[in-house]
Formats: structure tokens, sequence, C-alpha cells
């Protein structure tokens, strides 16, 4: 008997010890079955509900990352008060790189209290989360990743959501406004060697060569900080339109600057990361003129976002650009499925993977509509396209 006490014991420390233990995130596949403990969790009653983001807030990409995250935080506490709910947001720094992100990713899904993620923000990073966040069966809404494929019937997952549209997307609208408007003959493209970067590029080279332009390639890396050999080519080239979808802020002002130093008198455009007053300001004059395509609209015009920009800019910084309106935007849809949740009894991951599938808002923080189809991609979006005048973005449509 006494011995039957003693293992009966050892075997209750060794559950206990079991449990105290970290938990590795499982390696998984894009087809990969949520873990039904992990899915079905539930916050704890009356206490914190836990929301994880995901932005680069270190590295060349920081402007952006800190405008998502002050955009999202923002978001949750007019959430909590209006709710009365405890949400909490979990920030982790992936330094826009894919494997700091898959590292992040696996943290996140490793915390039961953890019931849906924003983000990641680049397009290689939601690539390698992808399959860690399917098999936690936990959703993540991305506040930035553009690249097409993502939601391809193919790829899709039932835990990745896109409330933002796709580089297709992007790419008809630029390359529409280069063969009709602009009417360019020639174009140089470039690329920071992102999934992001060249997918974009290799849409808008198949659109513009459909429509008779002659196009020329060049690739750079995101470490690089001066462009002067790149430049030379490209003023030898001398195309109508140099067009580089860089996310690294300061590389987008550097190459404008060494180009008009040079002499290039052609069109410079850009793409998201472009929307940034940091990059304005760096840029200086050598931008003005500029085109900048934007998978959100800018958040100042859109009466809706009245009160997540002036908290914003009272709590964090009074200059933004176009990114932490759209992690207002995705916030806010992730906040709409916890708060349907909780109105049902229970907030678990899986009851958050279904209320988004079954999304269906009217008014967002963009004034956008946001529901999804059957691979969780927002339905009838678009993109916008400003010119920069003055150092200010003009909406062109």
């Amino acid at each position: 008997m006494r011995m039957n006490r003693v293992l009966a014991l050892l075997s209750t420390l060794a559950l206990l010890l079991g449990a105290c233990a970290p938990v590795a995130a499982p390696a998984a596949t894009e087809s990969a079955a949520p873990t039904e403990a992990a899915a079905e969790a539930p916050a704890p009653e009356g206490g914190a509900i836990k929301v994880g983001l995901m932005a680069p807030l270190t590295g060349g990409a920081a402007f952006l990352g800190n405008e998502q995250q002050g955009f999202a935080q923002v978001t949750v506490d007019i959430f909590n008060e209006r709710t009365g709910l405890n949400v909490q947001l979990v920030a982790e720094d992936t330094e826009l790189n894919p494997d700091t992100a898959k590292i992040v990713a696996e943290r996140l899904a490793a915390d039961p209290e953890i019931v849906v993620v924003v983000g990641p923000a680049g397009s290689q990073e939601c690539e390698s989360t992808k399959p860690v966040f399917a098999a936690a069966g936990l959703a993540h809404l991305t506040q930035s990743c553009t690249r097409t494929d993502l939601t391809a019937p193919e790829n899709a997952t039932p835990t990745f959501f896109r409330p933002i549209p796709r580089d297709a997307d992007q790419s008809a609208t630029d390359a529409a406004y280069m063969l009709e408007t602009l009417q360019v003959t020639s174009a140089y493209l470039v690329d920071d060697q992102s999934s992001y970067a060249v997918g974009l590029c290799d849409e808008i080279q198949a659109a513009l060569e459909a429509g008779g332009v002659t196009v020329e390639r060049a690739s750079v890396t995101q470490d690089d900080t001066d462009f002067s050999s790149l430049v030379t080519a490209i003023v030898a080239a001398n195309p109508d339109v140099v067009f580089f979808p860089g996310q690294i802020g300061s590389q987008l002002s550097t190459l404008v600057i060494q180009l008009r130093e040079q002499g290039y008198a052609g069109v410079y455009f850009l793409a998201d990361a472009g929307f940034s007053p940091d990059v304005v300001s760096a840029g200086g004059d050598a931008l003005d003129g500029t085109y900048v395509s934007v998978f959100s609209p800018d958040p100042k015009q859109v009466p809706q976002a009245a009160e997540y920009i002036t908290r914003y800019a009272e709590q964090f910084n009074p200059d933004f650009g176009a990114f932490g309106g759209a992690a207002a935007l995705t916030t806010f849809v992730a906040l709409d499925a916890i708060e349907r949740c909780s109105a049902e009894g229970t907030i678990t991951r899986a009851c958050v993977v279904e209320k988004l599938q079954s999304t269906d808002l009217a008014e967002t923080p963009l004034g956008i509509p946001i529901s999804f189809d059957e691979n969780n991609q927002v339905q009838g979006s678009r993109f916008f396209l400003f010119q920069i005048e003055g150092g200010e973005f003009t909406l062109l449509q």
C-alpha cells in the first residue's frame, strides 16, 4: 500500500511538471489540421483576452511597424471601453525577417491565452508562418501581406485571413495608370529580393509587356545603402518610369536622390512603403511628383477613422502614413470576432476562426466593408493611387 501511494504521488508530480514545461509549436504543413487542445482552449474567465501582434518594430521597416502597433493598440483601447472586455495586445518584433517571424509565431501559438493574431506584416513572413498558425488552429489576419498567391486556392489555410487587397489588384492599378495616363513606352523595375517585391514586379512586368512596353529589371538587397552603379545603368537606359516596391524606407529616398543627382528626369513610382512621412522627409524635393500606390486609403481622408487618428496622434505620433490605418482595420475585424464569441459565452481559438469566416461588417475604421471569400480573401477591395506634391500625398484614384 505504501509503495502504491508513492507511485501515485510520483505520477501526479510528473503530470504537473509536464504541464509546466514549455510547449514547442508542432511542425506543420499548409494542410495541417489544428490541434484540438489548442483550438478549444478558452480565455481565462473574467481575465485578459490576449491578441498577438506581429510587426517590424526594429530595423529598416520599423517606421511602418511602430505605426501599426500604435494604431492596433488604440483600436484595442476603444474596443475595451465600448465592450467592457479586457483585451490585451501582445506585440512581438519580427524585424521583417521570415525566420524571426516563424520563431515569433511558434511562441504565440504555444501560449494558449492568445486567441487571435494580427500579422505578420511582410509577405515573406506570412509565407513562413502560415503553417505554424494552421497547426495551432490560431487565426491570424495580416495587416499588410499582399502577395497574390497567399490566398490562392492551393495555398489557402483555414486560419489565414486577409482583409486587404492583393498584389494582383495593385499591379492592375499601377500598370493601367502607367499605360493609359502616363503612356510609358519603357520601364525599369527594381525589387529588393523579397517575395513581395519580386512577385509584384513580375506581375507589373507581365501587364506592361502585354501593353507593348519595354521592361528592364534589377535587384538590390534590403541591406544596400548605395545605388550608384544601379543608377548609372538606369540613367543609361533612360526609361520613362522607374518602379521600386521596396520595403525599407531609407532605400526609397536614397534611390530617388541618386537618380535625380545623375540627371534622371523620368517618373519615379513607389508601392505601399512609399506612403510614409519619413520617406517624404528623407527624399525631400527629389520625391516631388512621385507616384505611390497603396493597399489602404489615407486614414486622414476617412471620417470613420477620426477617433483612431486623434488618439494615435495624442499617444504616439502626429505624423503617420497608411499602414496604421490598415492595422486598425485588421485589429477591428479580429476584435469583432472576439466580441461575437464572447456573446456566445466562450472565447476559443476555434470560435474566433469560425466567426472570422462569417464576418460581414458594413462599417470599419477605414469605412471599408469587410467579408471574406472561401479562401479568406477580402471581397471587393481596391488599391489607392497618390502623388507626392509639396511633401503631401494627393489622392488621384
